[in-house]
């Protein structure tokens, strides 16, 4: 990687911040680097990478609009308030006192 160069590449953005390939782009996804996908590769422009690691060093976060990633749903019994229509209950299994 040359020192001048305008756009980086996933690894090398990677080799220059010491950490995996796979963190850059995990960051670039939840929109906390500046990166641009381009087929299935990531780019990053040299300037706004290098502006938002140092708002990272200095507050600790970039202040951006972008809401978090929701929770995933888990399966709820409907007795227990969850809401009607929006997932099957979980059966009940029968036990061994049940059967025959």
């Amino acid at each position: 990687m040359t020192p001048d160069k305008e756009i980086f590449t996933t690894e090398e953005a990677a080799q220059m911040m010491g950490c995996a390939p796979s963190t850059i782009e995990e960051h670039a996804r939840a929109r906390v680097l500046p990166g641009v996908r381009m087929g299935h590769e990531w780019r990053f422009p040299r300037e706004a990478f290098m502006n938002a690691i140092n708002t990272l060093a200095i507050t600790g976060e970039l202040h951006r609009d972008s809401p978090k990633r929701k929770a995933k749903a888990v399966a709820t019994d409907k007795g227990k308030g969850a809401k009607p229509g929006r997932r099957n209950p979980i059966p009940e299994l029968p036990t061994l006192r049940s059967v025959g």
